[in-house]
């Protein structure tokens, strides 16, 4: 779970937290979201968790079909 969502929910009664977010755009929040994806399939990559892969790219595909085409191939040498 992203550290974001608690701090978020702490400060979500004060001036700061209610200035945070205004500031804070869904595009952020999605950007952030596919960062966020990327950073745990890299990790359950690294550490040949399959089944978690899995549920990351359900997860990603949910949020954007084209997204799991991105996760099979972020890893890979790019084709001169």
């Amino acid at each position: 779970m992203s550290p974001l969502v608690l701090s978020d929910a702490d400060l979500a009664a004060s001036e700061l937290g209610r200035k945070r977010r205004a500031g804070v755009t869904v595009a952020d929040v999605k950007a952030d979201a596919v960062a966020d994806l990327f950073a745990d399939f890299a990790t359950a990559r690294a550490d040949g968790r399959s089944d978690l892969m899995q549920l990351i790219r359900d997860h990603a595909y949910a949020i954007d079909p084209a997204l799991v085409d991105e996760l099979d191939g972020f890893d890979y040498p790019a084709a001169a």
